[in-house]
């Protein structure tokens, strides 16, 4: 009877296989008119339809906009409280999705608050450990509960289909989601709002506002709060933030932002290479200049009498038209912009007086992190390698911050050789030792993590890692040289 089960469990082996390319669930094509008005060609458009087509094989629940979990919200979506839970599919068939073994998927869609004050809903999941992770001090009543993380995902785009929650990896897979669960802590991951849900409980379209990080921080925030709610006897009362790039100044932004919303059960937030001041790297280096194209519709919102002709280019406005209506997403985003900038070598995207204007100026004051007052401990990381942001520029917001609010606890560490996502690899254990450090200071028990560090002030602390690593340092990979695929075949997995 044994024999007859491994010979039944072979039989699919033993069928025809076939390549699987990653493009294999989509048919995309872009149409001429597409084309026409960028002055792009066949052999420009075959590679963007390349791209988006891999975008597209990588959704797990088919689109957002055809998705029941995405479109149908209750009659309370308008008026309900931020933080309030909307929704909740507390069972996610992982089927669909590449997340690494033993871990579970919930998803759910609450209520949070846009860079204006705008009541929003948006859509977020939940990675569930197999055990929660054991914490210092715990009673024995807590072990049943999962020490919870608020994630904050980087830059996926600016279209309803680019929402972790139906991408196959949830975005960001190993580099932090499937670590933390799988190290024992719960992760609520966050889409952000205009990203998954689409539309509002009247119908109006829900814009992503790209880089208006108070409000990602709010969308962070609230999703903590939205998921003890949903799952009390599952999660713990307290709650870590913690992000990455665009997610990074998310969560610092978070720390400010947490002065006045209050959420019960802060413990802290780490900021991983983030995002700070969004001017000032645009303006700085012109290549950082397409974030402020995503980011324009969020800078309108925001700051009363700016329209999207202030800030931007009829290329411009041309190029978001594009990356729109083919619902792309950071790869297709970055492929269109490459063709976009060749074929018209002189056009730029941005109009360079915006960045000296009033507006400017606002949109920087009210939703940027660094240099504000903020609910403390706050664990910001930058590789020294990075060349998506630059480390010197988070550097000069950590000593603006650091001496403004020498009171506050911060700590700040700068990692040699590595860049923008690699840094997170290169400081997993530090992160989770943090982590383990504010669940256990909220039981009582004393940080068993030392911070060899220079002051800059009392509670402000800088430091280096690396110096004790047993190869030199250039030898180590820096960025990722993979990529998760779902497998539709045994031999792939074999």
């Amino acid at each position: 009877m044994g024999l007859l089960r491994v010979l039944t469990g072979l039989a699919p082996l033993a069928a025809a296989l076939r390549p699987q390319p990653d493009t294999f669930n989509s048919t995309f094509r872009l149409s001429e008119a597409q084309l026409a008005p960028l002055n792009l060609t066949a052999a420009d458009a075959a590679d963007i339809e390349v791209v988006v087509r891999f975008e597209r094989s990588n959704w797990a629940t088919g689109s957002v906009l055809t998705d029941p979990f995405y479109t149908s919200l209750p009659a309370n979506a308008s008026d309900a409280a931020p933080g309030a839970v909307l929704k909740v599919e507390a069972f996610t068939n992982t089927t669909p999705y590449t997340i690494a073994p033993a871990l579970a998927l919930s998803r759910f869609v609450y209520q949070s608050v846009s860079v204006n004050g705008t009541r929003v809903p948006v859509s977020a999941f939940i990675l569930w450990p197999y055990e929660p992770r054991v914490r210092r001090g715990a009673a024995a009543v807590d072990d049943r509960r999962a020490p919870l993380v608020a994630w904050g995902h980087g830059t996926s785009g600016v279209d309803a289909e680019c929402a972790p929650s139906h991408i196959r990896n949830l975005w960001y897979q190993f580099t932090a989601p499937y670590t933390l669960a799988l190290a024992g802590f719960a992760v609520v991951g966050t889409d952000y709002a205009g990203l998954g849900v689409s539309k509002n409980a009247n119908g109006a379209t829900i814009e992503h506002e790209y880089l208006g990080l108070s409000a990602q921080g709010n969308d962070i925030l609230y999703s903590a709060q939205a998921a003890q709610a949903a799952f009390p006897g599952e999660l713990t009362g307290d709650f870590v933030v913690m992000g990455h790039s665009q997610g990074g100044g998310a969560a610092w932004a978070a720390a400010q932002q947490q002065l006045r919303a209050k959420i019960p059960g802060y413990l802290g937030s780490i900021a991983v290479a983030p995002v700070t001041n969004l001017i000032e790297l645009s303006s700085k280096d012109i290549a950082h200049s397409v974030r402020l194209v995503r980011a324009a519709k969020a800078i309108m919102y925001a700051i009363k009498g700016v329209s999207l002709a202030d800030i931007l280019t009829d290329t411009a406005f041309k190029f978001l038209d594009l990356i729109l209506g083919i619902q792309g997403c950071s790869s297709a985003s970055s492929v269109a912009l490459a063709k976009v900038r060749a074929a018209n070598p002189r056009q730029a995207l941005v109009r360079t007086d915006f960045f000296q204007t009033k507006a400017a100026k606002e949109f920087v004051n009210m939703t940027m992190p660094g240099g504000k007052d903020f609910a403390d401990p706050l664990l910001v990381i930058h590789g020294a390698a990075d060349r998506i942001l630059s480390v010197n520029i988070t550097e000069k917001y950590v000593i603006e911050t650091c001496r403004r609010y020498p009171r506050r606890k911060f700590e700040y560490v700068r990692v040699p050789q590595q860049g923008h996502p690699s840094v997170l690899y290169a400081t997993q254990q530090l992160w989770i030792n943090w982590l383990d450090d504010r669940f256990a200071e909220d039981r009582g028990q004393q940080p068993l993590t030392a911070n060899h560090g220079v002051s800059v002030t009392n509670n402000c602390t800088v430091r280096e890692v690396g110096r004790s690593s047993p190869r030199p340092l250039s030898q180590y990979q820096d960025g990722m040289s993979y990529f998760l695929e779902f497998a539709q075949q045994k031999y792939q997995v074999a």
